[in-house]
């Protein structure tokens, strides 16, 4: 483990009874224990300052108030705080980043190295071993700083990142063909390196006047698929000129570079405070590192932070290369807030300065179909299928996305036609399988294929309970009741608290005779707000029993079980 436990969920339990609570302070603290539980930022910081300022004692509070600052982009108000937690003697590993981070800042090298060498660092060995060579590579020590390195390379499962610093260490250094070597002994050993570190090496070769070179290790590792950025990339080369910068060149850099694997580290075991911190320091320590900025966003949309978020992907300026990237990101960011007008408006911008960028058309066909607007969305698919090579497997996505909306708009043969295309292009597709099986269902047509289709996508995504709720409800359609009855009980395990799932629990009850737990699972799902048409149906149930419904409705009778009343 990188880190402690999380400081914010032990103050949101209440596990850090703080001496302010008992000194007036007890609105404060629970004002601040609120937001920080919603994670909202702003919020605690404001409620926290009080709770520090009138309690220097409470080392938690001024722990976790500098994660709410550092998760806002604000560095300058959390020194002072960190010093003084240095200062009373608390080995605070949040505290030792903001003071990393200042050292950085103002290039105060070797007091970041006694800094490291007291042990106040993160508290990993490989990531305070890596920190510490790169402060030394900055106090201009670089024979020390390899010599750290070396005590590292056999560090178990780090080797790839230690090999990788030390190749950007030679890089920063200006000694490219060691940085080469070192890549190039990394691609062989581990088969494939990260794009950063493509970009890295292609900039070493670049820097050596190796541009033939160069070239060919763009093509193994894109190919011909490149985005603006690496489009520019490959601009520079065939015109034998260096990029106007490059994209590791300091030693801040290459700091940030450890807090950036850190947050990537951290991001994939959900442990998000971490994360959205670490990724905040490399975004400050390295301006430019356009990776850092993306990936905060993008905790703090996970953190449901969607405004902070779209501030963030907003620091990403319209004239970097990857800008279509924090527009798609803002974009979506902006819908999850329920701004969906604004990021309709911010994608339908990128597909005019981008107009052959096809994820942008989905992106915005996508946000409209969530909208309900599937004319729209249609023309939108339209667009995005006349860019794309009728060949390639990935526009499944644009004909089944196209197809659910042909089919909300009750076009079946248009829906069908898109669906199958989308399964010819990827036959073993959970998703496109599920929805034209379901669909087929729904219209009572073809029920073996759409078993068939549906049992295949049960097979690829056992532990997608709308897809196993599928399987049970063609059973059910095509009289299987008993059948059906396992496969619906477990989809509502699955998702307990879906309305349509448990309403179909409560059908298939009622088919087998087991009336009382019928009713009650159709008063669940009226519970989980159905739509309204749905729920009108539900209580339509509960009131006269479902087979009065299906015979109000013109569909066939149930073969009802003798009832358990």
């Amino acid at each position: 483990m990188l880190i402690k436990k999380s400081l914010l969920l032990a103050l949101t339990l209440g596990l850090l009874e703080p001496a302010a609570a008992q000194e007036g302070l007890a609105g404060p603290y629970l004002a601040a224990r609120h937001a920080s539980f919603a994670r909202e930022f702003q919020t605690a910081s404001k409620y926290l300052e009080q709770v520090v300022g009138e309690d220097s004692s409470n080392i938690d509070a001024m722990e976790t108030l500098i994660l709410s600052k550092i998760a806002l982009g604000v560095f300058e108000d959390v020194y002072p705080i960190a010093d003084r937690i240095v200062d009373d003697g608390v080995d605070s590993q949040v505290a030792h980043v903001a003071l990393i981070t200042r050292a950085v800042r103002v290039q105060d090298f070797k007091a970041l190295v006694a800094q490291l060498d007291a042990q106040k660092g993160i508290g990993h060995q490989v990531v305070d071993g890596l920190l510490l060579a790169w402060a030394n590579v900055g106090a201009g020590d670089a024979q020390t700083a390899f010599a750290i390195m070396d005590g590292l390379k056999d560090q178990e499962p780090s080797q790839g990142l230690v090999s990788y610093h030390r190749a950007l260490m030679h890089h920063v250094m200006g000694d490219f063909e060691s940085a080469e070597a070192i890549f190039k002994d990394i691609g062989q050993q581990a088969g494939a390196l990260s794009r950063r570190a493509v970009i890295v090496r292609l900039q070493s070769l670049m820097a050596q006047s190796e541009f033939n070179q160069a070239e060919a290790v763009l093509e193994k590792y894109f190919g011909e698929n490149l985005d603006p950025e690496l489009l520019e990339l490959q601009d520079d080369i065939k015109a034998s000129r260096m990029p106007n910068e490059r994209l590791i060149g300091s030693v801040a850099d290459g700091i940030a570079e450890v807090f950036f694997a850190i947050a990537k580290a951290l991001s994939s075991e959900a442990q998000d405070e971490y994360s959205l911190m670490h990724a905040r320091v490399a975004e400050l320590l390295s301006s430019e590192h356009v990776e850092a900025i993306l990936l905060a966003a993008n905790v703090l949309e996970n953190m449901g932070q969607y405004e902070l978020a779209t501030k963030v992907y907003q620091e990403i300026s319209p004239d970097n290369p990857i800008f279509h990237l924090a527009e798609l990101g803002r974009a979506e960011a902006l819908r999850d807030s329920g701004n969906v007008e604004a990021a309709i408006e911010a994608l339908e911008n990128l597909t005019r300065s981008h107009p052959l960028m096809v994820r942008a058309y989905r992106t915005l066909g996508n946000i409209l179909r969530y909208d309900e607007r599937y004319q729209e969305a249609i023309e939108v698919f339209n667009d995005a299928i006349e860019l794309t090579d009728p060949k390639d497997q990935s526009a499944w996505r644009l004909f089944y996305a196209r197809g659910i909306a042909y089919e909300r708009l009750n076009k079946w043969p248009k829906a069908d036609r898109d669906f199958r295309t989308a399964l010819q292009l990827n036959p073993d597709q959970p998703l496109v399988l599920n929805y034209l099986g379901y669909s087929l269902v729904e219209k009572k047509i073809q029920l073996d294929e759409a078993l068939a289709m549906i049992e295949k996508a049960v097979d690829l995504r056992p532990s997608s309970g709308f897809i196993v709720d599928s399987l049970g409800w063609v059973l059910f359609r095509m009289q299987k009741y008993k059948e059906a009855v396992p496969h619906l009980e477990r989809a509502a395990e699955l998702e307990p608290v879906d309305p349509i799932v448990n309403d179909h629990l409560g059908d298939v009850y009622w088919a087998v005779g087991r009336k009382r737990e019928a009713y009650f699972q159709w008063q669940r799902a009226l519970s989980f707000d159905p739509e309204e048409v749905d729920a009108e149906r539900i209580r339509r149930k509960l009131d006269v029993g479902l087979d009065v419904v299906l015979q109000e409705e013109g569909a066939d009778p149930l073969t009802v079980a003798q009832s358990d009343d």
